[in-house]
């Protein structure tokens, strides 16, 4: 099964056609990869095999892997995600470890670090932060209540439960809310992808995950002005905010929030040497 369906994945065009068929494989016989080896000549039941081959149909349909078996890694750490949320990217851990900086260099005196994720999605941004900062305490938002469950569940999972308050709300409304003040930093990864390459994105991103976690709909930066013209109520003096943006937007985002007189502007490359995040504060003191 692992030689046929490689092969057939292969002929298809699909990208990782081993590694995909591995996972499949090993999702549904409840074993880990290594299983797949130490015990190669294990012939497949009647049942695993309809199974794996219904699996195999949903992938060949481009559903994406993650969805499928239900679950994904990021940051190191074991999330659920299903096609309510969008599913965490490596990209984004260079969010967190962004996020991590910026708290140990200028909230590293507070007793409690007040951090605001908004569009929380999975979880993962919030999760992560929690587990990585130890005195963070988390208010992650949310407008979606499908997404609300497996954020909460992610939480609990990952036992951070108790330093993330999750709430149910769309940014469009966010300066109603009476809860929403005070914070050191404000994270977001919102929708960056415009309209127009919208439908240019992969089947399995464009026809599975949540169409309103990848794109506003608009010119992809539709997120940034509203960020740079409506959060700084929301922080505290020396506060900050840091979102994630597409690999070309560095400068546009960039001129949204020096436009609105953020300060402190900094920038974040990944892995591939792109500029993906971008930080910017309140004031000019640390």
């Amino acid at each position: 099964m692992l030689q046929w369906g490689t092969s057939y994945l292969t002929d298809k065009g699909f990208d990782e056609s081993r590694l995909t068929t591995e996972l499949l494989l090993a999702h549904v016989l409840q074993c880990k990869r290594i299983d797949l080896y130490t015990k190669f000549d294990k012939p497949l039941s009647d049942i695993e095999l309809g199974v794996f081959k219904e699996i195999f149909k949903r992938r060949l349909a481009h559903e994406p892997l993650q969805y499928i078996i239900g679950e994904t890694e990021f940051m190191g750490l074991k999330f659920f995600v299903d096609q309510r949320v969008l599913i965490p990217r490596p990209e984004t851990e260079m969010l967190i470890e962004a996020a991590a900086k910026i708290c140990s260099q200028s909230f590293a005196d507070q007793p409690q670090i007040r951090i605001l994720d908004i569009g929380t999605g999975s979880g993962c941004i919030a999760v992560s932060c929690a587990k990585m900062i130890p005195t963070a305490a988390v208010q992650a938002i949310e407008k979606s209540a499908g997404a609300l469950e497996i954020a909460k569940r992610n939480a609990a999972e990952n036992n951070v439960s108790d330093r993330i308050e999750f709430t149910e709300c769309d940014v469009l409304q966010i300066q109603s809310r009476d809860f929403i003040d005070g914070f050191h930093l404000v994270l977001s990864n919102p929708p960056y992808i415009s309209r127009q390459n919208f439908d240019g994105l992969a089947p399995e991103i464009r026809d599975y995950e949540p169409r309103f976690s990848l794109t506003d709909d608009g010119d992809g930066l539709s997120f940034y002005r509203l960020f740079s013209s409506a959060m700084r109520p929301l922080l505290k003096d020396n506060g900050m905010i840091l979102v994630e943006h597409a690999f070309d937007q560095a400068e546009k985002v960039e001129s949204i929030f020096c436009a609105e007189g953020w300060r402190r502007i900094e920038k974040f490359k990944d892995y591939s040497g792109h500029f993906r995040c971008l930080a910017a504060a309140v004031s000019e003191e640390r």
